[in-house]
């Protein structure tokens, strides 16, 4: 009995289902047992318990990373489309730009010289100089600034790229909504989606056939309008009809969370607001075990299972 469907960020295309699972589980006991709910302990019991290889698993990775690949290889990145490397240009600056307005002075000073190398006619650079290597490129120069974003140390164009390539790419968005469409039935209770993973589950509960308690977003891009928000689907974005509560967690200083307040993106029926969670605590502020271990995300794991 799966109650909990998990889906997972960007960069994981050499890993499995099983790999990230092993990730993702022990962060998200110690997010519940951080929580300080009443029901913490059992709740934590039980998803530490459900590693163990003879026992049902509470939870499970609807897991795509590996749709990223050429068929039958490991390790490598399939060709993109052109639409999808230039849509990669508009969320790379895109990202560069948000990443300016930050209070972090180092942050605020890379990015904007980073504006300044993929677009030097900004400072009205002429001839030889002018020539610009594109946001793609001048990120994948700079190892520092990419991590920053990220959360982790990898290459921006693979990772834009998948953001870019699920998008536009019509055959891999229809096989990973089919992997998590496999592990939605009534025994689901929560779906928690980090990053891209909170795009593919947004798009997935719109098209469940039965009522879904919670859906739980980690880190999303999905109010990035320039890239993700009009691109959604179906259009225009509404709120998930089968979801009864929609719980997103935001960190302040999260790039790729671009707008933490997505209620007045997808207003609710009936009364129904997006719960938002803008944490503090210092963690990498993208990466998946931050906010899996976050106290909201295991309040809202225990508030579902417990009792």
């Amino acid at each position: 009995m799966v109650q909990i469907v998990l889906l997972h960020g960007i960069g994981e295309q050499a890993s499995n289902a099983k790999g990230q699972e092993a990730a993702w589980l022990p962060s998200l006991v110690k997010g519940v047992l951080a929580s300080g709910h009443p029901d913490a302990a059992p709740v934590a019991a039980r998803l530490a318990a459900s590693t163990d290889r003879n026992r049902p698993s509470l939870a499970q990775m609807a897991f795509y990373g590996d749709l990223f690949l050429p068929t039958g290889t490991q390790g490598e990145d399939a060709q993109a489309s052109p639409a999808a490397e230039a849509l990669a240009e508009t969320l790379a600056t895109a990202l560069l730009a948000r990443a300016v307005a930050s209070d972090d002075p180092r942050l605020a000073a890379e990015a904007a010289n980073a504006l300044r190398q993929a677009d030097p006619d900004r400072d009205g650079a002429q001839g030889l100089g002018a020539r610009a290597r594109g946001a793609v490129a001048v990120l994948d120069g700079n190892a520092w600034l990419t991590a920053r974003i990220f959360g982790v140390l990898q290459k921006a164009k693979r990772d834009l790229l998948q953001v870019t390539r699920y998008l536009t790419e019509d055959g891999l968005r229809n096989a990973a909504q089919a992997r998590v469409a496999a592990l939605l039935d009534e025994d689901t209770q929560l779906v928690i989606g980090h990053s891209l993973g909170s795009v593919v589950a947004w798009e997935a509960c719109q098209a469940l056939g039965q009522p879904l308690p919670v859906l739980v977003t980690l880190g999303s891009p999905l109010g990035l309008d320039t890239v993700v928000y009009s691109r959604l689907r179906p259009q225009p974005p509404t709120w998930p009809p089968p979801v009864h509560r929609w719980v997103n967690v935001a960190h302040p200083d999260d790039i790729v969370a671009v707008d933490p307040d997505l209620g007045r993106l997808f207003p609710g029926p009936d009364g129904l607001t997006i719960e938002s969670h803008t944490p503090r605590s210092k963690h990498e502020h993208h990466a998946a075990a931050g906010y899996l271990e976050e106290q909201a995300t295991g309040r809202v794991i225990a508030d579902t299972l417990g009792g």
